[in-house]
């Protein structure tokens, strides 16, 4: 574990900071595809993947897409396909719940899968396409949570809703940003989604507020502690990353 239970101050820290990402969790899936207007394709879709597929699945795609890289390495639909697929395939080697068919875990297949994902989706970006590829981008929000990124999370969600404003592309920013525990731009994502928003829409404006508060709450008792160290205060910058080596997936709220 990257904390030292022994002390109880961060005893303390650690019952805050696992808290606020159950809290996170359960309150994040509420929201709309990002950057679209459908509602299909969201964040819970991105996070834990198609279900019942195999890595083995996703191979001859693979394969098609780094054939064409080897003759032309900065072919934009090649790596955006990379990206894709590597992403769907660290997914679907996620451990399983057999019991909730939820992921509870990050194998290291997963994590290496991830990995060769991001860096498909950065050479991408490197194109400077005309608009980045929503479906990869959603995958991509899925890779950075689970290896700890959130904040690079949070960045490729306002890269997939500035093209395409809607309420619920910059709800899920917002949501992003707050388990980022980046209050500043958390709130900005509000205003721009308050902006896209009509009457429908205002339960969940609601709810980042409750949200956004309990935020502000969960930072000023962390602040609080005399011991928080130098490794929890980087681990709460990207809360997934404060997990254990194993990356386990924190439970939602009951």
């Amino acid at each position: 574990m990257l904390f030292d239970l022994t002390s109880p101050g961060r005893k303390n820290v650690i019952r805050v900071v696992y808290g606020l990402l159950a809290l996170l969790f359960a309150g994040g899936f509420i929201f709309f595809g990002i950057g679209s207007e459908t509602g299909s394709g969201g964040l819970f879709d991105g996070l834990f993947g198609s279900g019942g597929s195999t890595a083995d699945q996703f191979e001859q795609q693979i394969e098609d897409a780094e054939k064409k890289l080897e003759d032309d390495p900065a072919n934009e639909r090649a790596l955006q396909q990379l990206a894709y697929y590597r992403g769907q395939s660290g997914s679907s080697q996620l451990e399983i719940d057999e019991a909730t068919g939820q992921p509870t875990g990050l194998t290291e297949e997963a994590r290496d899968e991830f990995e060769a994902a991001v860096e498909a989706w950065s050479r991408y970006l490197q194109t400077e396409p005309r608009k980045p590829d929503l479906a990869t981008g959603q995958q991509m929000i899925s890779a950075y949570q689970y290896l700890g990124d959130t904040g690079a999370a949070a960045d490729t969600a306002e890269l997939l809703v500035e093209p395409d404003p809607s309420f619920g592309g910059y709800a899920n920013l917002a949501y992003l940003r707050y388990l980022d525990l980046d209050l500043k731009r958390g709130d900005q994502a509000v205003d721009k989604a308050r902006a896209e928003a009509d009457k429908n829409d205002t339960s969940q404006l609601k709810q980042l507020a409750d949200l956004r508060k309990r935020v502000v709450k969960a930072k000023k008792q962390i602040a609080k502690q005399p011991d928080s160290e130098a490794g929890a205060e980087s681990a709460l910058q990207s809360p997934l990353g404060g997990l254990d080596p194993g990356g386990t997936v924190p439970p939602t709220a009951p």
